[in-house]
């Protein structure tokens, strides 16, 4: 297979027809890249993950169960064991052990499907209810440094304020000894200046 595949070709490793890519690549958001001309073209990691698609498809999942198996365009299952099906979840392992009454194997299947539906979407409502966590501990935190900030600003004005009446104070302290002193002068001037 060659680094890159134009639709068509990808679509026959894939043994389905081109309308099918096109329509799994719109429903469920997957990053395929584009030529300069617009053209999509196929790595093989797209190729596997279309096979991986339609085989999910052909055991019964739907895309909307298929899109929650997909974190940016790659899934988040990595392996399925025999007697039960073990999966990679953000790097956590986990297992789900299957009853020990042997089902027949299309419900044994079923099931495992289900389970492994359910588990994504547990994971899904959790990485939701944690952005949301997030967001409200963000918003939170910019309204308290928000607060903060107008009362610092408030406490500068106050001390502003203070330091401007006190220095009005001096000044008018100031002036008074200045004109007092001036006025004292004056009049000893004019005894002086009656006397003789």
């Amino acid at each position: 297979m060659e680094s890159s595949l134009l639709i068509s070709d990808a679509a026959k490793e894939v043994q389905v027809e081109s309308h099918v890519l096109r329509y799994w690549e719109e429903e469920l958001q997957l990053p395929i890249k584009r030529n300069e001309q617009g053209h999509r073209y196929y790595t093989e990691e797209d190729v596997e993950r279309f096979k991986q698609i339609k085989t999910m498809k052909e055991s019964g999942l739907q895309l909307k169960a298929i899109r929650l198996l997909l974190k940016d365009g790659k899934f988040d299952v990595l392996t399925q064991g025999v007697e039960g099906t073990a999966m990679m979840v953000d790097g956590a392992a986990s297992s789900i052990a299957l009853e020990e009454h042997p089902l027949p194997e299309d419900q044994g299947k079923k099931t495992q499907r289900l389970q492994w539906v359910l588990q994504q979407m547990i994971r899904q409502a959790v990485q939701e209810n944690n952005a949301e966590l997030v967001r409200q501990i963000r918003e939170s935190v910019l309204k308290e440094m928000d607060y903060q900030f107008r009362m610092q600003e408030e406490r500068e004005e106050e001390r502003d304020r203070k330091v401007m009446e006190l220095a009005e104070e001096h000044y008018k302290k100031v002036d008074e000894l200045l004109r007092e002193k001036s006025g004292q002068r004056e009049p000893s001037r004019s005894k002086w200046f009656w006397r003789k």
